[in-house]
């Protein structure tokens, strides 16, 4: 195959466009990249690979009526106390929330019905702390760092 030779496209082999040696090339290349009639559709011919131009949409439409909307078969609520971590401390209590970020007080355990303890965003054991009503304690000797966040998450299963 010299320089000016190419494959046939689809197109060409479909016309009959090959080069009377029947060896499957066309002098001057094929009819989409050299034939006058059809260089308008070089972008589109199947050859030409070096164009892609995918479209892509990533909007979702979920249309739901007020009708449709499911009724809970059992009700749920949360609460959750926030404080910052302070320097050696162990106890925490409803006078260190932050009442700004809409914490609550510290509830009492029979009254919900899971508590779970977050320190800088990481769920803590059971077995590192104790809740009594408006009272935290921490039983670890390693101590969150000055500043993390303590959330206390309480969840009231209501049946």
């Amino acid at each position: 195959m010299t320089k000016k030779q190419s494959r046939p496209c689809g197109e060409c082999v479909k016309k009959n466009l090959l080069d009377g040696n029947n060896n499957g090339y066309r002098p001057g290349g094929c009819c989409c990249q050299c034939c006058k009639q059809n260089k308008e559709t070089v972008n589109n011919c199947p050859v030409n690979t070096n164009t892609f131009h995918p479209t892509f949409n990533p909007s979702i439409t979920i249309n739901v009526t007020p009708q449709q909307a499911p009724t809970p078969s059992i009700g749920l609520e949360t609460a959750q106390y926030i404080a910052l971590a302070s320097e050696g401390k162990k106890v925490y209590t409803n006078q260190d929330a932050l009442k700004q970020y809409g914490s609550s007080d510290i509830l009492h355990p029979d009254n919900v019905s899971y508590i779970n303890l977050f320190i800088n965003g990481v769920l803590q054991p059971p077995s590192i702390y104790h809740v009594e009503e408006d009272v935290l304690y921490l039983k670890s000797d390693d101590l969150p760092p000055v500043g993390a966040p303590i959330n206390l998450l309480f969840v009231i299963v209501k049946t």
